[in-house]
């Protein structure tokens, strides 16, 4: 009788430390929601471009502020692409989200610091 209640108490730890490692490792990291605002990124650089082009003196400076465009578009649309990837979780643009939840994190300056903003 001692031996079976041992294995029972045994099997039954076992099984809830799997149980919260499953948890801790698969589920919870799947719940984790990042959010991006690419409207202020975006707004952010479209400043910095309008200023460039009305400071420009010279139609190479302006060629090179719309090329400086294309070379964010670009960037943008790859470091957007490798969000996901990064935090391991659902990437969604910050207008999409109604309501706070805990498990939300915003991935916005990590947006900015990979276009160089």
């Amino acid at each position: 009788m001692k031996a079976f209640c041992l294995h029972l108490v045994v099997s039954v730890l076992v099984a809830l430390t799997g149980i919260a490692l499953y948890h801790r490792q698969i589920v919870r990291p799947l719940q984790m929601i990042g959010v991006v605002d690419a409207a202020q990124v975006f707004q952010a650089k479209e400043a910095l471009l309008v200023r460039a082009m009305a400071d420009s003196r010279s139609d190479d400076q302006r060629r090179h502020a719309v090329a400086e465009a294309q070379r964010f578009a670009a960037s943008f649309a790859s470091a957007l692409a490798e969000l996901p990837d990064e935090c391991q979780c659902l990437v969604i643009d910050k207008a999409a989200v109604i309501g706070a939840h805990q498990e939300l994190l915003d991935l916005t300056p990590v947006l900015k610091r990979k276009v160089k903003l």
